[in-house]
């Protein structure tokens, strides 16, 4: 969890908005962009673990409105919504300000490990699947011919009649496990698929984007989200 208090720098005539995380003070706009309406401790935002924000109106005496009306506390708010801060309504920039900080923490990504890991050996499972399918159909044509041949060799009508039963009967059970494959393996795919873009994301609160299919130790190596620069630590 993240915790930013937002207010109005001190000691100076020209004020910019004083950011304080982990007991740090930060600045940020234009000396002079934030009106003196504003107060020095104005709000608390608060990012949780699951990518949840909401925002707080320090004390009483504030003004803080929340798409234009007047709110004390809002849980769940979104980037889109409008903040506005003091009587003078300053605009705050939600998502720039939360987006900064974050990328200076760390995030741990050890989970990921297990996550990609997985998906990997699924996917290679159901490769090795379609692998064996693919060699599977070719037994019918190769069950056909050897049937004809033997045909050919045994002048008996008995064993005729097996062999083109049996050839028969090995084409059409193929056949049916084909057409079942063929129906479920792109659904599998596509849930594993799915379910792997879901779970596969920057724990950054903030961030949450896919990762796309770059491997867990290259994330490691890299240090860092190529979304939100956050750092990542095992």
């Amino acid at each position: 969890m993240m915790e930013l208090q937002i207010g109005r720098e001190s000691g100076t005539e020209s004020p910019r908005l004083a950011i304080v995380n982990d007991g740090k003070t930060n600045y940020y706009g234009q000396p002079g962009s934030v009106p003196k309406s504003v107060s020095r401790k104005h709000c608390l935002v608060t990012v949780g673990e699951d990518m949840s924000i909401s925002i707080e109106d320090v004390t009483s005496d504030n003004f803080m409105y929340i798409n234009g009306i007047d709110c004390k506390k809002k849980n769940h708010i979104k980037f889109a919504d409008t903040v506005e801060l003091g009587p003078d309504r300053y605009r705050l920039d939600l998502e720039s300000i939360v987006k900064a900080f974050s990328s200076k923490q760390e995030w741990h990504i050890g989970h990921l490990e297990d996550i990609f890991d997985e998906y990997q050996a699924e996917k290679t499972k159901m490769q090795v699947k379609q692998g064996k399918m693919n060699a599977a159909s070719m037994l019918p044509g190769m069950i056909s011919m050897i049937s004809m041949l033997l045909m050919i060799v045994w002048d008996s009508t008995a064993p005729r009649l097996i062999l083109g039963t049996v050839a028969v009967v090995g084409m059409l059970f193929f056949f049916i496990y084909r057409n079942r494959s063929a129906t479920s393996n792109p659904q599998k795919t596509k849930q594993l698929e799915d379910d792997f873009r879901e779970k596969y994301r920057c724990p950054n609160p903030t961030c949450g984007h896919f990762l796309g299919s770059t491997p867990y130790k290259e994330l490691l190596k890299n240090k860092a989200c190529p979304y939100c620069k956050g750092k990542f630590v095992k």
